[in-house]
């Protein structure tokens, strides 16, 4: 018989029972992986040690003139250097509770997390003005600071060019819908947009006139999460009130994650969710986390990342040691900055991502694929033959031969025993493996899993089966 293909590089569809994924449409689960331009499953990068700050918390990155900027949910802001060297710019320390969020004039960095809004102007972070509101969001556009007020519907701004000055009666509202804004962005294009719980408003800046801003547009989304707001691929991204990753642009809103709609649904805990854009290995993504809600592993803190070219979707883990299970991947922000992506986790630690990296700083990077149940013949067939193509070889020449584990579900009656497949000692790179006979059945899921640190790429799973 000629050897048949599963298709590996079948999108992931989670909105469906598994044992409905049939004839190659779609597969089941695609974990600390993705899938590139010539459908090979190919690992995420993994996470090196990059800096360790005093005062621990949660770490949120950004960057200043050419120097990384941590700020921790303990209120700390560092300045670290390229080798990761940290200083303390702690004056006023950053306070309120919420995610930092930054904005950027001239001058200066400005911080909002909920309290009196802060400032980095020279050596030691300052409050910014008595006058200017406590806020969660804070954003400059067009010469002015711009802050929403939490609870209400109305958003302040600074003088021109002078922030320090914030009149009491330099207030608009959003008031498309009566519901309070809970966040706000600025993207390339100097666009305003304010959002609520049911709205989303674009205000633009005017360049005559007694006010700055009007609003130019309004659409019926709100926003859910607010801290998953994220400008990239020419419009803004967020989780809306119909638990939709949602795409804003142009007075038109759609839905980016349909084929993971039941799982952001079933998210049972959106606090301090996030998003980010993240651009590595020639790959396109943005991540969201939900770091409170359930994954589908019963531990906590889901991930998943979104493929914005390819439109597909996957899930990213860390490893809960406690449990012995994947857990929520390690990272609360991400940075480029120097031509390095960087990663804030817990406990005052700063992270690298690199693709020579196939761990998280020591700790298990699990990789996974399920597919769905295939009968593509129809009727019962027996599997004498299955192979991989995959690249092996590619370890160190003292490493010891990393390993990948393959096991068969047929009929969806139990998973059987895991099959190791050696990737290569050095020097071994052989692409074809055989990966053995598995009996009569008539429907087959397969899984594919490495927890080893080595690099994955795996081209290509195929069987040669016969009617039984």
């Amino acid at each position: 018989m000629a050897w048949e293909t599963i298709p590996l590089d079948a999108p992931v569809l989670q909105n469906v029972a598994e044992t409905a994924l049939t004839h190659g449409r779609a597969n089941a689960a695609l974990e600390n992986a993705f899938v590139n331009e010539i459908g090979a499953v190919c690992r995420m990068p993994g996470l090196v040690p990059f800096a360790q700050l005093g005062g621990g918390g949660r770490v949120t990155l950004t960057d200043w003139r050419g120097d990384l900027i941590a700020i921790t949910s303990a209120g700390q802001m560092w300045r670290v250097s390229a080798t990761g060297a940290s200083t303390d710019l702690t004056g006023v320390p950053v306070s309120g509770g919420g995610r930092p969020i930054v904005a950027k004039t001239e001058d200066e960095l400005v911080v909002a997390a909920g309290g009196p809004i802060v400032r980095l102007a020279g050596t030691r972070t300052e409050r910014l003005a008595r006058s200017a509101p406590d806020s969660t969001h804070v954003c400059f556009v067009a010469g002015y600071l711009v802050a929403i007020e939490p609870r209400s519907g109305r958003f302040y701004h600074s003088a021109v060019g002078d922030y320090d000055s914030w009149d009491p009666l330099d207030v608009f509202s959003a008031e498309g819908k009566p519901d309070d804004l809970n966040a706000a962005i600025v993207t390339p294009y100097s666009e305003l947009l304010l959002c609520g719980p049911q709205s989303v408003e674009q205000f633009d800046p005017v360049t005559s006139g007694t006010q700055p801003f009007y609003r130019r547009w309004q659409i019926g989304d709100g926003v859910l999460a607010p801290y998953t707001l994220v400008a990239a691929n020419n419009g803004v991204y967020g989780v809306n009130q119909r638990y939709e990753f949602a795409r804003f642009a142009g007075q038109y809103s759609e839905d980016a994650g349909p084929a993971v709609g039941r799982t952001l649904e079933r998210v049972d805990d959106w606090t301090g969710a996030w998003s980010a854009e993240l651009l590595i290995e020639g790959q396109k993504f943005i991540l969201l986390q939900a770091p409170q809600a359930t994954t589908s592993h019963d531990t906590t803190g889901v991930t998943l990342l979104f493929d914005v070219r390819q439109q597909r979707w996957s899930a990213l883990y860390g490893w809960d040691a406690a449990v012995g299970a994947p857990g929520r991947w390690p990272g609360w922000s991400l940075l480029r900055l120097w031509g390095r992506w960087f990663v804030g986790g817990d406990g005052g630690r700063i992270y690298e991502m690199t693709p020579t990296a196939y761990d998280h700083a020591g700790q298990v990077q699990p990789v996974l694929l399920r597919t769905g149940h295939w009968s593509m013949k129809g009727h019962r067939t027996r599997v004498n033959r299955s192979r991989m193509r995959l690249r092996r070889g590619v370890v160190g020449s003292t490493a010891a031969e990393p390993v990948l584990s393959i096991r068969c579900n047929r009929d969806n009656r139990g998973w059987s025993s895991w099959r190791r497949v050696g990737l290569g000692v050095a020097g071994d790179r052989t692409l074809v493996v055989n990966t053995g006979a598995w009996g009569a059945a008539d429907s087959w899921q397969w899984e594919i899993a490495a927890t080893d640190t080595a690099p994955l790429e795996l081209h290509e799973f195929q069987v040669d089966q016969d009617k039984v």
